[in-house]
């Protein structure tokens, strides 16, 4: 009767721990895994070989340019940041480092849904999207659901003029990664939302703004006018 009664008890015990586990396990957030920015993070704006700004622009984080020089950071002041400026030092060259790693588990990725036309007017769950050529947003896609969101583009990302992302349903700029297999265009008064992640170039027209990062492995990042970036 007492061994009765003690395999009665573990198997009680048991149970709520099977099914706590699986209230985890449920109650995660969907879509891939991705790697960590690391040094990255603190930044708003990285690039590779300049970084411009015209007139007016806030940057909400750190600025840093590797292996470019110094030099070639031109436009603060006027434009203003709110965080550190790292030219040519050790501390662009890691979060460079970082963000190389960074762009490579992005792409490495195994592609969810095929995108084949224009984002804009969709509304999308967690995943990951892939286009062998360019990913185009005209107009607004709705981004819905917690968990994270990658766009792989194999060539150039474009935001056309007021394109914009709406985040619903607790989608969170942070959770959103754009990678580009060349250069990322944010087309002027559009609204971007998410980390962009490009090989080469990124580009923000005039009152283009971005809640996320603008990460350049290779070139550039120019900012025409009067953009806001900030760090999601």
């Amino acid at each position: 009767m007492l061994t009765l009664l003690r395999r009665t008890t573990r198997l009680a015990i048991a149970i709520p721990a099977a099914a706590l586990l699986l209230a985890a396990c449920s109650n995660s957030s969907t879509g891939p895994v991705i790697p960590s920015l690391g040094a990255t993070s603190t930044y708003a704006i990285l690039a590779g070989s300049a970084i411009s700004c015209v007139t007016g622009a806030t940057i909400g984080g750190d600025i840093g340019l590797s292996p470019g020089a110094a030099s070639a950071i031109t436009g603060f002041p006027p434009c203003t940041k709110t965080g550190a400026q790292h030219a040519a030092d050790a501390a662009a060259a890691t979060a460079q480092s970082d963000l190389t790693t960074a762009y490579n588990g992005l792409k490495g990725l195994a592609c969810g849904t095929t995108i084949s036309a224009d984002l804009g007017g969709t509304t999308l769950a967690p995943g990951v999207y892939c286009s062998g050529s360019a990913i185009n947003l005209t107009g607004a896609v709705t981004l819905s659901g917690t968990g994270t969101y990658v766009f792989q583009a194999g060539s150039a990302i474009t935001v056309a003029t007021s394109g914009s992302v709406v985040l619903a349903n607790g989608a969170e700029a942070k959770n959103v990664y754009w990678q580009a297999g060349s250069s990322a265009t944010l087309g002027n008064g559009s609204a971007m939302k998410g980390n962009v992640v490009a090989l080469t170039s990124i580009s923000l027209g005039t009152t283009a703004n971005l809640v996320g990062r603008a990460l350049a492995r290779n070139g550039a990042v120019s900012l025409a006018g009067t953009n806001t970036i900030t760090l999601p």
